[in-house]
């Protein structure tokens, strides 16, 4: 599970879906939240058991410039 804080601005969301996407990860569920101090919160549980693969995850969203932080 991931949860993310992005910039609150038109489009971040589907971003993140657009690179969850394109690099075939599997969403179970998506949660997003209302905008605070112009960060939105999201939470994401991806099916993988692979840890490499959940790396490489973090890794693509933290050069998306809308992500602030990942964890």
């Amino acid at each position: 599970m991931l949860q993310l804080e992005v910039v609150a601005m038109p489009l971040a969301v589907a971003r993140v879906a657009s690179i969850l996407a394109h690099r075939q990860f599997d969403l179970i569920t998506m949660d997003v939240a209302a905008p605070v101090d112009g960060l939105r919160r999201i939470t994401i549980e991806v099916d993988t058991a692979d840890e490499i693969k959940l790396q490489q995850l973090v890794k693509f969203l933290n050069r998306a410039p809308e992500v602030v932080t990942v964890s």
